[in-house]
């Protein structure tokens, strides 16, 4: 150990062990400062949108486009409904050999 890195660990009273010992408090910090910043961005955002003139308009939009995106997601994954002519058609053709009177 060199005297510079003694003097350090006299200074702080850390050994060079100590590192991974405050690894947690360190991730943990990190998450915090990255949670903290995350919540001041959107509340940053939150507050310009409050304060703009066509929130109304706005809204009125982000409601047709989650009503959109809503009817391609059904579409998406419920099977369609099989067309009233198209199963009128079908039951006039198993029917061609029976007389309609």
């Amino acid at each position: 150990m060199s005297t510079e890195s003694r003097d350090a660990v006299a200074h702080t009273g850390r050994g060079a062990g100590d590192e991974h010992e405050d690894e947690p408090l360190l991730i943990a910090a990190g998450v915090a400062d990255l949670a903290f910043s995350g919540i001041g961005t959107a509340l940053k955002r939150a507050r310009a949108l409050l304060v703009r003139s066509d929130l109304v308009e706005l809204s009125q939009d982000g409601r047709k486009e989650l009503k959109q995106r809503g009817r391609l997601a059904l579409q998406r994954y419920v099977p369609a409904s099989e067309s009233h002519l198209e199963l009128l058609a079908r039951r006039a053709a198993s029917r061609s050999g029976q007389s309609d009177v």
